[in-house]
């Protein structure tokens, strides 16, 4: 999974407000009631929220039109310096020390930019749009090509190298593919096309030679094969967020169709001459999967030099990086000690199978919130409103994997591989779907530190729980793998009350969808 590809434009950090500005409220405007005697309606209407008088508030407004849209608080203090704001202005106008710090106000009051302006509503999926959805739904699959290629690798490099390699590449993979994801996505925002393809083919590039490094460190102990995965598992990772980024993701299915079938081949029939023809298979549409994404990020026209640098604050790359490391230690942790065991590890096909989904609910919830800011009519049936889209959100992206599991689950007893462990490690991946929705709201308020805490309370608690009950596999501890899944699943659910803790206080702010 690339974890940037739903990365929403952080807001700054609530602790950098002023405490002399935080007393800009939302306030209800009342219509006055009409004589009782005069036509119409006589009772009481009550708007939405309009902005108080707040200096900084009225500014917000006056500057919404041209950057409703912005991506970075860079880019909202080019436009104030535009207007004539200077660090004085600053200071006697608004109590900010300087116009940089008044533009990180401005641009966290703004909310994140919306793609949706209209009056009706999300649009219809018809068209182009419908064509969308499906593409992005399509991502589950796409995350499990390389899959087809395990049992192969794993009876060349054996299960020590295996499990070995995919912690360490995966997760430097997962981090480096979220920061790259997340700069590109920025800068396509401040209209730097040019600047995004440099990166992600500087990342795409730098990924694979950071492979390199880590398969010579693990070469006196694991040989060449695991050195070779580890930098084809990289080189993986990198081109499929360049290809998801360009939407070429018919090229990346293309790319991987030979390993797939190869793959699914040696997994069925067996054999030496299969298994190297799988392990070749793989590494060569590897490269070629890489080939094609530097080719679809190859640099466009020239771009004129800045104004003002383009990266992004270090304190909000090291969130990013933060979340992408906590969230594969919440994968990997559960699912590397039973990579042996097909009947556990299977679980997890159910959750990268809709994933696409999850990633597709959440990019339609800003257009839905939009139009719920146009049908309520008070503040507090706004938040009411919200708060039962992500209900049914998570309700629906709960739904897809149950399906999933409930068809894996089936195929498993139908071959008698169905076991206790196996059955609740799938509905705690189950569980991570809804988890991963919330999560990604989260990402789009900018709440990278919430979401590092809570994955690391609840892996501690898993592992934790697990010694004291002598059932944790990462110690050493060999007990019974039915409590080492339970207590994961208890972990997952209690990391969906967490994410559901952490937007209590942003998700049903009305200035986020305006």
């Amino acid at each position: 999974m690339t974890p940037g590809d739903q990365s929403v434009p952080p807001s700054p950090d609530d602790d950098a407000e002023p405490a002399r500005q935080r007393g800009g409220t939302v306030t209800a405007e009342a219509v006055p009631e009409q004589d009782a005697d005069q036509p119409g309606e006589t009772e009481r209407t009550i708007l939405l929220p309009r902005i108080s008088t707040d200096p900084v508030d009225d500014l917000v407004e006056r500057v919404r039109p041209r950057l409703g849209r912005a991506v970075d608080a860079l880019q909202v203090a080019a436009a104030l310096e535009a207007d004539g704001h200077t660090d004085r202005t600053s200071q006697v106008e608004y109590g900010y020390p300087d116009v940089f710090r008044l533009a990180s106000e401005v641009f966290w009051r703004m909310g994140p930019p919306s793609p949706v302006d209209d009056q009706a509503g999300p649009p219809a999926a018809t068209g182009p749009h419908r064509w969308d959805a499906l593409r992005t739904i399509a991502h589950g699959p796409l995350y499990l090509l390389p899959g087809a290629a395990f049992p192969a690798v794993l009876a060349v490099v054996g299960r020590p190298g295996l499990v070995l390699g995919l912690v360490m590449a995966g997760t430097l993979g997962w981090v480096w593919s979220g920061v790259a994801a997340y700069s590109a996505y920025r800068l396509l925002g401040l209209r730097r096309p040019g600047s995004a393809s440099r990166v992600l083919r500087m990342a795409a590039l730098t990924g694979p030679l950071l492979g390199v490094l880590l398969g010579a460190a693990m070469l006196p102990y694991h040989g060449l094969p695991l050195a070779v995965m580890m930098v084809c598992q990289l080189a993986y990772q990198m081109a499929s967020t360049l290809l998801v980024f360009y939407r070429r993701e018919s090229w990346l299915a293309v790319a991987m169709l030979p390993a797939l079938l190869s793959g699914l081949a040696y997994l069925v029939v067996g054999g030496p001459m299969l298994r190297r023809s799988a392990v070749t298979a793989a590494a060569v549409c590897v490269l070629a999967t890489l080939a094609a994404a530097l080719w679809a990020a190859r640099p466009g026209a020239e771009e004129p030099a800045p104004r003002h640098p383009l990266w992004p604050e270090a304190s909000v790359l090291l969130g990013v990086a933060g979340y992408g490391l906590c969230s594969a230690g919440l994968l990997f942790h559960a699912q590397a000690p039973y990579l042996d065991r097909l009947d556990v590890v299977l679980g997890a096909v159910p959750l990268f199978l809709s994933m696409g989904f999850v990633e597709w609910r959440t990019s339609r919830f800003p257009a839905v919130a939009i139009a719920s800011t146009r049908r309520a009519r008070r503040p507090d049936e706004f938040v009411a409103e919200v708060w039962r889209t992500v209900g049914r959100d998570v309700a629906a992206c709960l739904a897809v994997p149950a399906v999933l599991g409930a068809a894996l689950l089936a195929g498993l007893a139908h071959a008698g591989m169905l076991s206790a462990a196996g059955t609740v490690m799938t509905v705690a991946h189950v569980a991570l779907a809804g988890a991963y929705y919330l999560a990604f709201l989260l990402t789009g308020r900018g709440r990278y530190g919430w979401l590092c805490l809570s994955i690391a309370l609840v892996v501690a608690l898993h592992v934790g729980g697990g010694a004291l009950l002598g059932a944790a596999p990462l110690l050493g501890q060999d007990g019974s793998a039915l409590v080492d899944t339970s207590l994961y699943l208890g972990s997952v659910v209690l990391l969906q009350a967490l994410f559901a803790l952490g937007l209590l206080p942003v998700i049903g702010q009305v200035r986020h969808y305006r």
